[in-house]
């Protein structure tokens, strides 16, 4: 069975992968979809058993419509890996969401500490956390995805290139995976005999506005001290007034991805996270170029997306797989 086809309802995700060697073994083109209305009752989607307590350290702007909640689990055990998410609970509210870690993995292994980075929104959670969310205030949370980087474990994730898509809010759980690369290739820096090589990495980060590239800075300081990272910047809903180095004045286009490909390598592995339109449009253009190892998490907001009515087939994908568990993001 290539595809399983989950209910949903008001905000929706689909995650495709293709990977012929990845640990997690997931074959040919997987389309599911799960609810976001009613996050906590979403089908066969991987959460961790145990719920956590966690403390609010800190809270604050990072643009006019971006919050970034730093939060602390004093419990030992707390930890993800690069490009999940976690369920979010707040007392006294019945409607649960969830948002992807922006952090590093092993900060929250060695120190409980992670963040989410939060788009204002009406639903109560995100209301919340925007109007109301204090430091000192607690909050319960469940990690939860199977959209992620795992180098650690999987030495062809950690000796891949990696191609990095994101739109939006759907950077947020790239930024978590470019920390754990930074850390990963601190790590082998140090050891002299490392049986890991690190791969080289490109990101091509997209959003509506240049107000709206939050992370913008982070990546900046990350690719001058890493010389195997390289950045470029898409603004689609504001024009050119000077040039800035870096930024392009529209969306991703294929070009832009096939030349990403062609300079990272047959061994790269893509992670893509963003809106529908977007996702679509990418997931054509890695299958034109054969690319068999890419992960994608798109965020849907209409269910009329072309991929939920034509779920297709890699390239040279066997026609047997079994479908992974569903991913929220």
């Amino acid at each position: 069975m290539i595809s399983k086809i989950i209910e949903s309802y008001f905000h929706q995700f689909f995650k495709y992968s293709y990977s012929l060697t990845c640990q997690r073994q997931i074959h040919g083109n997987i389309i599911q979809h799960s609810s976001r209305a009613d996050f906590r009752m979403a089908p066969n989607v991987f959460r961790q058993k145990k719920i956590y307590t966690a403390v609010v350290l800190d809270v604050f702007n990072a643009s006019s419509t971006i919050k970034i909640l730093r939060l602390n689990v004093k419990e030992a055990g707390f930890s993800f890996k690069a490009g999940q998410w976690v369920d979010f609970y707040v007392p006294g509210i019945s409607e649960v969401t969830g948002y992807s870690m922006t952090s590093a993995p092993n900060e929250a292994k060695e120190k409980g500490i992670l963040e989410l980075a939060v788009k204002y929104g009406k639903f109560p959670p995100t209301h919340w956390v925007h109007n109301s969310c204090t430091p000192g205030e607690e909050v319960q949370i469940r990690v939860g995805g199977d959209f992620y980087y795992d180098p650690l474990s999987n030495k062809f994730e950690a000796e891949a290139n990696l191609l990095l898509v994101g739109g939006g809010v759907g950077i947020n759980p790239l930024v978590s995976i470019l920390c754990e690369y930074r850390d990963l290739l601190l790590a082998t820096h140090y050891q002299t005999e490392s049986a890991i090589q690190p791969g080289r990495v490109h990101l091509l980060y997209s959003a509506r506005t240049e107000n709206e590239l939050v992370f913008k800075d982070t990546f900046n300081v990350m690719e001058k001290e890493q010389p195997t990272l390289t950045c470029q910047y898409f603004v689609t809903r504001e024009q050119e007034t000077k040039p800035r180095p870096g930024i392009h004045y529209s969306r991703v286009e294929e070009h832009n991805v096939a030349d990403s490909i062609q300079t990272l390598g047959e061994k790269t592995l893509c992670y893509v996270c963003g809106p529908s339109t977007m996702t679509d449009d990418v997931a054509n253009w890695l299958q034109k170029l054969e690319l068999v190892e890419f992960y994608i998490l798109a965020i849907l907001t209409h269910p009329s997306s072309s991929l939920a009515k034509q779920p297709r087939i890699g390239p040279g994908l066997p026609q047997n797989s079994s479908p992974s568990h569903s991913v929220l993001g």
